[in-house]
């Protein structure tokens, strides 16, 4: 699933949008955050896995960490000043290879409740790290959300030379 919105918001330009940028951004010095916000209700969905996908144009050993954000924002006017606070729980991504799709399991952060899932992404590395938003078309960020399975009961039955046993 695409995003409804994306953007990167940045401490040293604390009133300016970058909802229309195609790029976001995560860093710590300037402080450099991304909000993605995606239009999905798991309400009436059995959750097995929500993973988050990105796709990292640089490299980063340190990579990102993923909050739930819960009070809404706009992409054309969300900047540093106005970015909503995130959760203090987090999931980290690990190590980042650049021009590479990274999925992060972000289940933990879901409770199956939301009609929308926003996510602020941040880094603790000075030199953060760069991806491709939902401008660049094909490689802006997805979610992907599985389902469980629906559980079916089987049985079969075996023949030995004693008689007759069934496995359920």
């Amino acid at each position: 699933m695409r995003p409804k919105a994306d953007a990167f918001v940045s401490g040293a330009n604390r009133t300016q949008n970058f909802g229309h940028a195609r790029e976001l951004k995560v860093g710590s010095s300037p402080t450099v955050r991304s909000y993605v916000l995606f239009d999905v209700d798991l309400r009436s969905i059995d959750v097995q896995q929500v993973s988050l996908l990105l796709y990292s144009r640089t490299r980063s050993q340190a990579g990102y960490q993923i909050r739930l954000v819960s009070k809404r924002w706009r992409e054309r006017w969300i900047t540093f000043a106005n970015a909503p606070g995130a959760s203090p729980s987090f999931v980290p991504s690990g190590p980042l290879r650049a021009g590479a799709w990274k999925a992060v399991d972000v289940t933990s952060l879901i409770s199956g409740d939301e009609r929308r899932i926003s996510f602020a992404l941040a880094s603790a590395s000075p030199k953060g790290a760069d991806f491709a938003s939902r401008e660049t078309g094909l490689h802006g960020p997805r979610l992907v959300v599985e389902r469980k399975e629906e559980q079916t009961t089987s049985s079969s039955t075996t023949t030995t030379g004693s008689g007759t046993v069934e496995t359920p």
